[in-house]
């Protein structure tokens, strides 16, 4: 006897008397007028015939029961639970194992009463959107998913309510972005839809230690999105799996159930033999790791026998890599590792400003690698010291609001080299947002704040809404986002207000001509109606206000990079107290509203309209040119051509000092060439185009 249900308007609940086949295809139905509510997400029936509905559109959208014995074409209503909305549950016997998505975590209810449910427990999940839960045949072990970007489905020991523990946690196709969706318990294994991978298959004979033993792709999509493997159900006698794809429809799977080969042990100092927490050992040639946790303990797998090469790292320590480690299926293979701890070193340096020398007290220096990253501060001459480092090869960036932006080529930096780093930053106020140099934000919204980050990409629909990147050429790969949690539009966009993003104050009257230049991007779109949204950038000098940009949903250049010159005194009167507010708003009736800014910088012009140089160390020839020269520099650096507009039209690397052959495919005219030395000094050159 099945239950449909929808939340589509007015869907109720629909029963459905399946006892006609399979001679008849007649199957009688009614759609159940329900008391108090029309629409819901989903239903879960058990053993005991009580009907359990979720997220309706009652009370909190919680879980409301119903008894089937007596009538199962008309649901007798026994009691709910209303502590919060509920997107799925399990349950058993007496016990109702729900999922609170919007909540992040699982409940754990004794229904005994369903008139007075008791609640037993609770547990968050990894990525706190718990979506749905399902128990193992003993009843000791939950298993969840959480349908966000890049999340894990999770194991639990439920033994003890009072104490609920994660044991395992496992995600399948690492780093791609792949969203689970429902998984299920058969005999010992999780079987998973998982949305753009398709479907999953773990060996949870142990649930300490999960591991993926199979997988079907059925859809053409892949990363992150609401794409493909919607459900899976695996329960039929014949044990095929049917698994429901968005797009591509229903497939049918006979799959075959391969016990795990699992790899087991300890990773230790080899001096002192204690533990070496945060440790990765990963089975070469697979996608098969685990980090230790503070005991050292590692616990991963493969589902194919074999001879495989295994590898341990850790933060501090010299990686080990054994070689023709046995893996047998259905079996364990124990192995305890030890690492070598690397000798610790001091970086130091000083940070000046270029073309005087003088000391940059208050800035920031960072030093990023694969594995480690450090972040000092300069003394008031100037100085720094990073004590306790490891040998890497590291990016360094030093910058401090009043200075441009400085980055080196990667540094090779060990116990054995001198390890002194001094940088030289020009005076000017840049922010590429390499480094967090004092921007503030604020926020009526209730979502989708600004915040700094490597920018992740979003999609509406399948078409990408922001560029999923920050503006190539420049330190880092950083810049400012209203909500970077990734994945729909909607995610994590602006909702109900505004979000601010305010520069620190920078002094404009310095300079024949102030400008600000940045970058920026905007999307608008979805929801009902046209978008009315918007992202409004404003100056401020100290005591009046006045916007420069409005941008909605109509602006060209949308959902990309655009950058803007803005004459400061065409709008405000430039003041030493000057600062540039970025506003997205979020305007009823709601639409998704998402928004960027990167490399921000105050310039200055003289009277013929191109920026003043800093006594400029490179030159072009010829000039004019026909659109090819040659540039030579003092070294290597960013080359950026801009023209009339500010427009960046052209980025290069300068690999060394030098000449170096320049062709630009450009419309007669006046270009700016900027070069950035690796030191952070700048210089500027006028470029004309004649044909």
């Amino acid at each position: 006897m099945p239950a449909v249900t929808t939340e589509a308007a007015g869907g109720e609940l629909t029963i459905v008397d399946l006892s006609p086949l399979p001679q008849s295809t007649n199957l009688p139905a009614v759609v159940w007028d329900a008391t108090g509510w029309s629409t819901s997400h989903s239903l879960f029936i058990d053993e005991n015939g009580r009907l359990y509905l979720h997220g309706a559109n009652r009370g909190n959208g919680g879980v409301i029961m119903y008894d089937l014995t007596q009538d199962p074409m008309n649901p007798v209503e026994v009691g709910e639970f209303q502590n919060w909305y509920c997107h799925d549950s399990f349950a058993r016997g007496d016990t109702l194992y729900a999922a609170h998505i919007y909540d992040g975590f699982f409940s754990m209810v004794d229904v005994s009463n369903p008139a007075s449910p008791v609640l037993l427990g609770t547990r968050t999940t990894p990525n706190l959107f718990t979506h749905n839960t399902w128990l193992d045949d003993s009843g000791h072990y939950l298993f969840t998913t959480d349908e966000r970007t890049n999340s894990y489905v999770g194991a639990y020991d439920v033994s003890d309510p009072t104490d609920i523990t994660e044991v395992d946690r496992l995600r399948s196709d690492n780093g791609s972005g792949a969203i689970p969706h429902n998984t299920y318990w058969l005999n010992d294994y999780a079987v998973t839809s998982y949305y753009t991978y398709g479907v999953s298959i773990y060996d949870v004979s142990d649930p300490h230690n999960m591991v993926e033993v199979g997988h079907y792709d059925t859809s053409p999509f892949t990363g992150d999105g609401f794409n493909g493997a919607w459900g899976v159900y695996p329960f039929f006698p014949s044990g095929n799996l049917i698994i429901s794809d968005m797009e591509l429809g229903l497939f049918v799977l006979a799959p075959t159930y391969t016990q795990a080969c699992r790899l087991e042990g300890l990773v230790t100092n080899a001096i002192t033999g204690l533990p070496v927490g945060n440790a990765t050992v990963q089975i070469s040639g697979t996608t098969s790791e685990d980090i230790t946790a503070i005991d050292g303990a590692y616990a991963t797998g493969y589902h194919t026998a074999g001879g495989y090469t295994v590898s341990a790292s850790a933060p501090g320590y010299i990686a080990n890599v054994i070689n023709d480690v046995a893996l047998v299926n259905g079996q364990v293979t124990l192995l305890n590792i030890q690492l070598q701890p690397l000798v610790p070193f001091t970086i130091s340096g000083t940070v000046t400003t270029a073309g005087t020398g003088a000391p940059v007290g208050g800035a920031t220096v960072q030093f990023v690698s694969p594995t480690y990253s450090y972040t000092a501060t300069t003394q008031p001459d100037g100085s720094y010291a990073i004590v306790g480092a490891f040998a890497d090869t590291y990016a360094v960036t030093a910058g401090s609001w009043g200075w441009n932006t400085a980055c080196l080529a990667p540094q090779l930096l060990s116990a054995q080299g001198t390890n002194v780093v001094d940088m030289q930053l020009q005076p000017g106020y840049a922010d590429d947002f390499a480094l967090n140099l004092g921007w503030s934000t604020s926020a009526t919204a209730t979502a989708g704040f600004w915040e700094r980050g490597v920018t992740v990409g979003t999609v509406l629909g399948n078409s990408p809404s922001n560029p999923g990147a920050d503006v190539p050429g420049d330190c880092g790969d950083q810049a400012y986002v209203t909500g970077n949690g990734g994945g729909a539009a909607g995610t994590d966009d602006v909702d109900g207000g505004n979000v601010v993003l305010t520069s620190p104050v920078f002094d404009a009257t310095n300079g024949q001509v102030p400008r600000v230049r940045y970058r920026r991007w905007f999307f608008n779109g979805g929801g009902s109606g046209n978008p009315n949204d918007q992202l409004v950038i404003a100056l401020n000098n100290g005591s009046s206000s006045v916007t420069v940009e409005t941008v909605n949903s109509t602006t060209t250049g949308n959902s990309s990079w655009v950058q803007r010159d803005i004459i400061i005194a065409s709008f405000i009167a430039p003041t030493a107290t000057m600062r540039l507010i970025a506003t997205a708003v979020d305007t009823d009736p709601g639409h998704v509203v998402e928004a960027g800014l990167d490399v921000f910088e105050v310039v200055y012009e003289s009277g013929n309209g191109i920026p003043e140089n800093q006594s400029s160390m490179i030159s072009v020839f010829p000039n004019p040119s026909s659109g090819a020269f040659t540039l030579r520099s003092p070294g290597a650096g960013q080359l950026q051509v801009f023209d009339a507009a500010g427009r960046v039209i052209h980025a290069a690397r300068i690999v060394s000092k030098g000449d170096a052959a320049i062709r630009l495919n450009a419309a007669p005219g006046a270009y700016v060439l900027r070069f950035t030395e690796e030191s952070g000094k700048e210089s500027r050159v006028r470029l004309l185009i004649q044909r």
